[in-house]
């Protein structure tokens, strides 16, 4: 709007300056120009857009139905229902054009009871302002979101906890964080203070990253530093071709936290490794959608590769063998087992997700949703029917399965399948 006007402006300037000047108030009777009443005290138009004269409040709710059949084997069947209540609630009050206060909680309930029924989390809690308007702080509990990747992210180094690649648009929670953002033209600059666990002031972990952009692509580069721990290095890279995205993210970590397990005989021993660490991911994504909209299909794939996986996943399969059936892993030091990841184990993962929304322009979607550890053969396969929505109901069915030998990641309690049936009531206010 500050364009058009100053456009609008320029305009009547140069028509006027030159010898063919016109008379606007007698072409328009007059009535063109008219004074208006300014309040000095009004905030600018573009400023108004960012104050709130009241606390804005506001949140979402999902009750959810769930009843499912498990087969395990030649036991037999297992059924489950679970009754769930799921919400988030935020408060956000913006007094000031240079002040912001937001927060956001989650609740839970799990109606069938237990000590976690109830279940709180304080998602986010932050304040945002800023130094002349050229450099931005976000002071708080926040969501940071360093990392591309949709299923696997090794560059997203602050968030607590990984991406669920079975829900991998969950919201995950977020640090104790102080944000300084420096934009200039296309390129942000940005520091990361981060708090959490810290009792001394040399515990403060630092993360800076910059972000540029050439063409049409995007790029990232930035760093984590927390003493005492493995020093990383990230890279990232979104683009497009056509209708086709793409995204790639590469971590080297300067040494590990975890430990490996090593063989000694019949048996293994945990032990540490020094050395550069690559973790290294790339995927796309695509959507179709003809004119007559019966086909609207979007798919995703992404493979990641894990430089802190086992290449020979036999010493790991035995040791997951032993923990399920409660038996003494073969391990000569079992008090360091807790630094063994079961979890992420493998050197090369795949996930893919296809979906096709109003199939064949009916009220019908379904999605189709596969993670596979590609080192030991294992994955989860998953099936979602969603059925036609009233109102706010939405009913779905569903079927899953796993496959992988015993041992293996995904595949460690032998062949499981499952169907289901679930109802969601869900909205935002």
């Amino acid at each position: 709007m500050r364009k058009t006007a100053l456009l609008s402006v320029l305009l009547v300037l140069l028509l006027a300056g030159t010898s063919w000047a016109v008379d606007f108030d007698e072409l328009f009777g007059g009535d063109l120009l008219v004074e208006l009443e300014v309040d000095e005290g009004a905030l600018a138009p573009e400023e108004a857009l960012l104050v709130q004269d009241r606390l804005d409040l506001g949140g979402s709710y999902n009750f959810s139905l769930r009843a499912s059949r498990t087969f395990r084997g030649d036991a037999e069947p297992e059924d489950r229902f679970r009754a769930s209540l799921d919400s988030q609630l935020y408060l956000d009050a913006r007094p000031d054009p240079n002040f912001r206060a937001f927060g956001k909680v989650g609740l839970g309930y799990d109606a069938s009871g237990g000590e976690d029924a109830f279940k709180s989390k304080l998602l986010e809690l932050f304040a945002d302002f800023n130094y002349d308007n050229k450099v931005f702080f976000r002071a708080g509990k926040q969501n940071v979101k360093w990392g591309v990747g949709y299923f696997f992210s090794p560059a997203d180094i602050i968030n607590i906890g990984r991406i669920d690649p079975l829900d991998p648009e969950a919201e995950r929670e977020g640090p104790v964080t102080l944000k300084v953002h420096y934009p200039k033209g296309s390129s942000n600059f940005y520091l990361y203070s981060l708090f959490d666990g810290v009792k001394e002031l040399k515990e403060i972990a630092l993360a800076p990253k910059l972000e540029f952009v050439v063409g049409k692509t995007e790029f990232g580069l930035g760093g984590f530093y927390r003493q005492d721990e493995p020093p990383r290095l990230m890279a990232t890279v979104s683009s497009s071709f056509g209708e086709v995205g793409f995204f790639g993210e590469a971590v080297l970590s300067f040494g590990t936290e975890r430990g490996f397990l090593e063989p000694r005989g019949p048996v293994y021993e945990v032990v540490e490794r020094d050395g550069v660490f690559l973790q290294a991911t790339a995927g796309g994504m695509y959507r179709f959608k003809d004119d007559t909209g019966r086909f609207d299909l979007a798919a995703t794939v992404q493979y990641y590769f894990n430089g802190e996986g086992y290449r020979d996943q036999e010493g790991i399969k035995k040791v997951r063998l032993a923990l399920l059936n409660q038996q003494l892993p073969p391990v000569v030091n079992p008090l360091k087992l807790g630094s063994v990841a079961l979890v992420g184990s493998g050197r090369h993962y795949a996930a893919g997700a296809l979906n096709w929304n109003r199939i064949l322009g009916s009220k019908l979607s379904a999605s189709l949703l596969l993670t596979a550890n590609l080192s030991d053969q294992s994955g989860l396969i998953q099936g979602t029917l969603r059925l036609p929505a009233v109102g706010k109901i939405t009913p779905s069915i569903g079927v899953g399965t796993n496959f992988g030998a015993p041992g293996s990641e995904f595949g460690a309690a032998g062949r499981t399948s499952q169907v289901f049936a679930a109802v969601t009531i869900g909205g935002s206010f």
